[in-house]
């Protein structure tokens, strides 16, 4: 450890396809699991910095904590357990601020911030480590220690960053395939794609609990999405818009059938909306209930679209896919 500071930005996540089939309770039994998930262009900064006081933790985020006697004192989960996996006890602050709504809205952010925050507490100690790594640390920490449900694409996606094919076995091994996406195919998927807030929050837990319960009534749907997954990847590489809008359509008329609570007639009235003004396809973040409707529309449609579902109350924000995945952005 040093007298330094270290300040790290974390990508969100955005999936195309295969969202679900990364749960434990399905991988394990009906394995292999398969998702296509991309890295957003905004996310989670996490300062690491030398705490004046030594014998003390300092922890910011929407709340300060002090820790005056032990890391146990740290209410945040995954800030707390990555300080003890890192072997941290004290004389350090840890503090985070995302780019866009984050609590509950279904892009991950969850496992941005434990990425995050183990790749700024690495390099605070001195040690560089990979993609591979945090986000086997970051499943550690949010899947087997603090017991949170849900899968295992947030995690990879955050540290790898890109457009990949993320398959998970049933050993639970993952194997992370980077999309063949050239800059300017990019550049042109960048440009059809669309974000929208729908303005509520939820907790992904309560939806996961609710959904994992019911995966051996729905199979046969985690599996055809695990299949529209491949076909997506496929799709993405020939940069064949019109099957990538119509997949994500099939995935999120899948998806809606798998627990109570996953769509809404105020979120569906919205995705209608969309798709009468020229949307291609598109589908609901994470868990479901609330949170950002992504679509993929044509340049010369989005105009409507935007006006269509500003008129119903929702906002959008913009979002392309980048690159790089959880990196230092400053350090001295």
């Amino acid at each position: 450890m040093r007298e330094a500071a270290v300040v790290t930005k974390t990508p969100f996540r955005l999936t195309f396809a295969g969202g679900g089939t990364d749960l434990p309770e399905f991988y394990r039994v009906y394995g292999p699991g398969a998702c296509v998930a991309g890295a957003m262009d905004k996310g989670i900064y996490v300062m690491v910095v030398e705490n004046f006081n030594a014998d003390e933790i300092r922890v910011s985020y929407r709340i300060t904590e002090d820790a005056k006697h032990s890391v146990d004192e740290i209410s945040h989960g995954s800030i707390r357990e990555a300080l003890r996996l890192l072997r941290i006890p004290s004389g350090v602050q840890v503090i985070t601020a995302t780019q866009m709504p984050s609590r509950g809205t279904g892009i991950g952010s969850s496992s941005s911030c434990a990425v995050g925050t183990l790749n700024a507490l690495h390099a605070w100690k001195g040690e560089r480590v990979g993609p591979r790594q945090l986000a086997k640390e970051a499943v550690r920490i949010e899947r087997d220690i603090l017991k949170e449900p849900g899968g295992i694409q947030d995690q990879y996606a955050a540290a790898y960053g890109g457009l990949n094919l993320i398959q998970v076995e049933r050993d639970g091994s993952v194997t992370v395939h980077s999309l063949g996406i050239d800059h300017d195919g990019l550049e042109r998927l960048n440009d059809h794609l669309m974000l929208f807030f729908t303005g509520t929050e939820r907790r992904s837990a309560d939806i996961h609990t609710s959904q994992v319960g019911q995966i051996d009534a729905h199979v046969d749907e985690y599996r055809a999405m695990r299949d529209l997954a491949l076909r997506t990847a496929r799709a993405l590489e020939n940069l064949d818009l019109p099957e990538i809008g119509r997949l994500m359509h099939e995935n999120w008329e899948l998806k809606k059938r798998l627990s109570n609570g996953i769509s809404n007639p105020a979120i569906d009235g919205a995705y209608d909306l969309a798709l009468r003004n020229g949307a291609l396809g598109g589908k609901l973040m994470g868990a479901g209930g609330g949170g950002f409707l992504f679509f993929l529309v044509p340049p010369e449609r989005q105009a409507g679209v935007r006006k269509a579902l500003e008129g119903a109350g929702l906002l959008p924000k913009a979002a392309r896919l980048e690159i790089t995945g959880s990196r230092i952005v400053h350090e001295e």
